[in-house]
């Protein structure tokens, strides 16, 4: 029965209702649950900016909302729920198609903030994204001081495509991560690693790192000798441990082989120490062990001495690169949404980076050792981490003599033995020309820090300051003095970031106005009516405001998106949610689907172990090995 009229006035030319029947075949909602129905709610632009901002610094869509419901003054006050803003989770997500596109246009719009910013797209046959590599401006900058050392691994699971990610890291002066590059690709085939490490040497300028430290895999090695024909490749020292524990399975095997590997030993005392290995284990005819030897240079310690590699002696700082990027990246994130929350992630590590540069260059350590004079110059010249390591080695060179000096050709060899150690010696060479020292240890030239045995010759010529030839750049507070001064000139910054930042900026402001006028009721109501009014007039001028962000779009008969792969790094997870089926609990009995172990009939035939000799004991697991500061190796039960 309910009906409105609504007619028009002949000589006003006005329209007004004639006829309402307020009268309903049902029932009425309640005024407080009207606004629950679909055309009351609506998420305006500033609503999905101001979420979409909340959630990329990892806040969740309830926390939001009941943020939102405070800032209203109540959950009735918000003109949308919590199921509106998963809505739009999900369509943000839900774009399938132009996902490469955006991207593109998201590099496009970021070149212009950052004229540095390198990015090439390769495709396929049927125009399908394979490989994408990217790197901003401040990666290339540190590179250029940092890139001597390369390490770089794959990860899985990071995009809804399973493309493995590759991030190509290093050191910077604080000892920290740096991240040089970033590339997404298809396959992990000798190919696609030839094609992303061209890309590589493209962004920087043709300048090949001295140094790349890598898992072993294949297809990485027979890249890196076809791109970096120059750089010495070493493995990584934990996965090597790892492959020994499974293909040798002897935890004997497996301490030797560690002190073969990471000992600071000379070539003859690895060659005798690896026979001996050998005999001992009867693991001579082992086919893993021999190839292993076969590539003893690159990672035997006493055939990689004496090159640069920043300390690095596992990809461990990659496997911690991954686990920070997956507090800003999920498995569901497209392309575009993987870019842009890598870029929040560097842009973390930047700013720790940023905090370590105030902490070294903010106050002065305090002195601890007896040689002030030194530890003060190194205080000077090195940062904050940096200085420590160095200052731990002026403390133990009191533990080092110098037993004899001799002269030589253009300067003098001091002869050094630690404190009752006679069998143990180190010659270190001091040219007088160029106030340069060495050492037969090497540390200066694998480490870059001067070693006991230099520092114990200092102490012993009196000399009151640090050699420049001592001190390496890399390592400085000075390293990145004056590289760049505008940080912002390096961001990326796209549409839609650049809108979300004009909002929160704006937003502070009305929060400062409102601290100022809330509390008087006068000034509440006068500046309410200004703001709504004012409000409506742009509206008016505007027609509606308009939603800003990155479109999905179509194809736009350019890049199409990637295709879904598989890869050696995931299993089960590979695999779409609907194709999954039901995981069915099996028996571990006897493996027969149906029925758990408590209930299987054959349970009463199977035989208990009487004798401890059955039972594996503790002493049957090999024991945990530490292989540095940062590297520990825990080898599985097998």
């Amino acid at each position: 029965m309910a009906e409105m009229r609504i007619k028009q006035n002949d000589q006003m030319g006005k329209w007004y209702v004639s006829r309402f029947i307020d009268d309903h075949n049902h029932e009425l909602l309640p005024p407080k649950l009207v606004e629950y129905l679909p055309p009351h709610r609506k998420m305006s632009d500033v609503d999905v900016a101001h979420m979409d901002s909340l959630r990329q610094v990892g806040i969740s869509v309830p926390k939001i909302y009941e943020s939102l419901a405070a800032q209203a003054g109540g959950f009735d006050h918000i003109p949308f729920t919590k199921r509106d803003m998963y809505n739009e989770v999900r369509r943000q997500r839900g774009m399938r198609k132009g996902d490469v596109n955006a991207t593109i246009r998201y590099f496009e719009a970021g070149a212009k903030a950052d004229e540095k910013l390198f990015w090439r797209c390769q495709v396929s046959a049927d125009q399908h994204m394979c490989d994408l590599f990217w790197c901003d401006g401040r990666s290339q900058d540190d590179y250029k001081i940092f890139g001597d050392v390369l390490a770089f691994d794959a990860t899985y699971g990071r995009n809804k495509y399973n493309l493995p990610v590759i991030i190509f890291s290093g050191v910077n002066h604080h000892n920290q991560t740096c991240v040089f590059g970033a590339a997404m690709v298809s396959c992990e085939t000798q190919a696609t690693y030839v094609w992303v490490l061209q890309k590589f040497l493209e962004c920087m300028e043709g300048k090949a790192p001295k140094a790349v430290i890598t898992d072993g895999d294949r297809s990485m090695r027979m890249a890196i000798n076809e791109v970096f024909p120059e750089a010495h490749h070493r493995l990584c020292a934990w996965h090597l441990l790892k492959n020994a524990t499974t293909n040798v399975c002897l935890p004997r095997f497996t301490t030797l082989f560690r002190y073969c590997m990471l000992a600071d030993i000379e070539i003859e005392e690895f060659e005798q120490h690896w026979e001996a290995m050998l005999d001992e284990c009867g693991v001579r005819d082992v086919e893993w062990v021999q190839d292993t030897y076969r590539k003893k240079l690159y990672w035997a310690t006493a055939y990689i001495r004496g090159r640069f590699f920043a300390g690095i002696r596992t990809t461990s700082r990659c496997e911690s690169l991954h686990a920070k990027l997956g507090r800003f990246v999920e498995r569901r994130y497209g392309i575009l949404d993987f870019v842009t929350n890598f870029q929040r992630c560097v842009e973390f590590l930047r700013d720790n980076e940023d905090e370590m540069d105030f902490r070294s260059s903010y106050g002065t350590p305090v002195l601890q050792t007896q040689f002030p004079e030194l530890e003060k110059s190194g205080a000077m010249k090195y940062t904050r981490e940096i200085f420590s390591r160095f200052r731990e080695s002026l403390q133990r060179c009191v533990r080092i003599t110098v037993v004899e000096s001799q002269p030589c050709e253009g300067g003098t060899i001091y002869v050094t033995q630690k404190y009752l150690r006679p069998g143990r010696k180190w010659n270190v060479m001091h040219v007088s020309a160029s106030d340069k020292y060495t050492c037969s240890c090497q540390r200066m030239e694998s480490f870059g820090l001067p070693c006991v045995h230099i520092l114990s010759v200092l102490v012993r010529l009196d000399v009151g300051s640090l050699p420049d030839t001592l001190v390496l750049e890399r390592w400085t507070k000075s390293a990145k003095f004056g590289l760049y001064d505008d940080v912002a000139g390096h961001k990326i910054v796209d549409i839609a970031a650049l809108y979300r930042m004009r909002m929160g900026t704006f937003l502070q402001h009305c929060k400062r106005l409102a601290r100022l006028v809330c509390n008087n009721e006068d000034l509440f109501k006068l500046y309410t009516e200004q703001i709504v009014q004012e409000a409506n007039n742009l509206e008016s001028m505007n027609d509606s405001g308009n939603s800003v962000g990155v479109g999905g779009g179509g194809n736009n008969g350019r890049v199409l998106d990637p295709i879904g792969v598989r890869t050696k790094g995931t299993g089960r997870g590979n695999v779409q949610v609907g194709a999954r089926g039901v995981k069915r609990r099996k028996c571990s009995t006897c493996g027969v689907v149906g029925h758990r172990r408590t209930r299987c009939p054959n349970r009463a035939n199977m035989s208990v172990p009487n004798s401890q000799d059955e039972v594996p004991q503790m002493g049957d697991f090999p024991p945990v090995e530490n292989i540095g500061v940062q590297d520990c190796y825990r080898p599985s039960a097998t």
